[in-house]
């Protein structure tokens, strides 16, 4: 019996991003591609397999792979072709991306930020998303290097790959939480990257008395970033962590922190201190965002609404409260000092 050649890529990017995490979560301690560490961006115990990104990427050229061999006329799904189809590319001869290459770099961006004990700084990271979005647009500004309408669909592309990469990224705070968004936001509209991600999420969801044996890390949530910006119909899904960064901005503005600033205030981590389960959390954010997932950007409202609930249920843990507060005190004084 022949397999549907729309089901081939999907199946063998499951496969292979299974396969991969399997392998390489067994001998990641071994090579050192762990998190963990002494700063205090790392996770300090235990050290967990920072192979997730590997696992799906292995699943997407796999899958990308079958795509040009069956022949992209004679698939449904093709990456990048709903996003080309947008007004800023469309108007263009010929026009084409390079969603592949878009990949690449995030994923080698994000595995340097992984490896280093400290992470890239905020700038070299920024620019290294950047530097992904613009790859994709690259073949605009190839095919029509003197037209300024490419250059700008270009940097529109890097503008959108910053925006994508730091929302999934800020996003990969619990166990399963951008990957099970991933898997809803790309279900219908991108079997390829379903699949790719769907082969990795049960190593990243937490059994009961034990660690995940797979998380993302930025080399995964780089890729899943760009995987949402090659797919319009999966951006309505992204309402939920933009609104989680928005307020996590102010309230770290607010008590003198930068907004980049990593802590421990997200929802996530406010369901987790409420007594859920990391799958559970997972759960309830995948709740939130389903009427995004049924109706688009018409959905986007009551995942706003479903958000300030969320909020109310679980509130802020004392001790965050008051570190917000000694946080608050610390630099009214530090202004009083200096005036």
């Amino acid at each position: 019996m022949n397999l549907d050649p729309n089901l081939l890529p999907a199946t063998l990017a499951l496969v292979a991003s299974l396969g991969a995490t399997l392998v390489l979560q067994r001998s990641a301690r071994r090579l050192g591609w762990v998190d963990g560490g002494q700063s205090a961006r790392k996770r300090a115990d235990p050290p967990l397999p920072l192979v997730g990104g590997a696992g799906v990427l292995a699943g997407l050229l796999l899958g990308w792979l079958a795509i040009e061999i069956l022949g992209r006329t004679n698939v449904n799904f093709v990456p990048g072709r709903a996003l080309l189809a947008l007004e800023p590319f469309a108007r263009w001869p010929a026009a084409t991306l390079w969603p592949l290459g878009a990949v690449l770099v995030a994923f080698v961006v994000g595995t340097v930020d992984d490896l280093l004990e400290d992470g890239l700084r905020p700038l070299h990271k920024l620019l290294g998303q950047a530097a992904a979005g613009f790859v994709l647009g690259l073949p605009l500004v190839i095919a029509h290097p003197t037209q300024l309408g490419a250059w700008g669909a270009a940097l529109l592309c890097a503008f959108g790959a910053c925006v994508a990469l730091n929302l999934v990224n800020t996003f990969d705070n619990a166990d399963g939480a951008a990957g099970g968004l991933a898997l809803a936001a790309f279900f219908a509209p991108a079997p390829l990257f379903a699949a790719a991600i769907a082969g990795f999420l049960p190593f990243n969801v937490a059994r009961r008395g034990h660690a995940p044996r797979a998380i993302l890390g930025d080399a995964g949530s780089h890729v899943v970033g760009v995987l949402f910006l090659l797919v319009p119909a999966a951006w309505p899904l992204l309402a939920l962590p933009a609104l989680d960064l928005a307020r996590l901005a102010v309230v770290r503005l607010r008590v003198g922190s930068l907004p980049w600033h990593g802590d421990r205030r997200h929802l996530a981590h406010r369901l987790q201190a409420r007594g859920l389960a990391p799958a559970q959390v997972a759960l309830v954010l995948l709740a939130l965002s389903m009427s995004a997932a049924l109706l688009g950007w018409l959905g986007v409202p009551l995942v706003a609404v479903g958000f300030a609930f969320a909020l109310r249920f679980a509130p802020a843990p004392a001790e965050t409260r008051k570190s917000l507060e000694t946080a608050a005190l610390a630099t009214a004084t530090a202004a009083d000092e200096r005036g």
